[in-house]
């Protein structure tokens, strides 16, 4: 499976990636929907990309990791993250682009990536989203890719679901 597609070239996160998206993944601007509306310091960001880096352990030890980093291939400059929690044969989607790349395709095409790649790779039958209420862009995202919302009743597990979440739905 190619590592890229048509804007962009994808690379397997490493914690050495941090101080690259520190001004991007610590904007407060990205987080307007997400944690609480907190953004990361550079430390913090440090630890989740090497715990990404490293996967699962412990109590998570039946998921697999699927974390890259999204770098536009004309600057080689990145962008943001794609990322995807896979159990059994469900794959839990996120992404964070920076505020600046946001409304020109980009969420869109990376997210077909990852879809491609975890599907390939990995034999995912199911994709599943969880977006914060108000967050009209991520669920616009997710619809336009053929998500549909889905009730918050019987649930598979999803790590990062919230009660209040919108869940979305798309078969592979």
């Amino acid at each position: 499976m190619s590592l890229e597609s048509q804007r962009f070239i994808y690379e397997k996160i490493t914690q050495n990636h941090a101080k690259e998206l520190e001004s991007i993944l610590c904007d407060p601007k990205v987080y307007m929907y997400i944690d609480d509306g907190i953004a990361p310091t550079f430390d913090e960001l440090v630890k989740s990309f090497s715990l990404r880096e490293y996967g699962p352990s412990g109590d998570r030890c039946e998921e697999t990791w699927v974390d890259y980093i999204v770098c536009d291939k004309t600057s080689q400059a990145a962008i943001g993250r794609v990322e995807a929690t896979i159990i059994e044969h469900r794959a839990e989607v996120a992404y964070i682009l920076g505020a600046y790349y946001w409304g020109k395709g980009y969420g869109s095409e990376a997210l077909i990536w990852l879809h491609n790649f975890v599907r390939d790779q990995y034999s995912v039958r199911e994709f599943w989203a969880t977006v914060t209420p108000g967050n009209q862009a991520s669920k616009s995202l997710l619809m336009k890719n053929g998500y549909v919302q889905v009730s918050n009743d019987n649930l598979p597990k999803l790590t990062s679901y919230d009660e209040h979440d919108w869940v979305f739905f798309q078969t592979a």
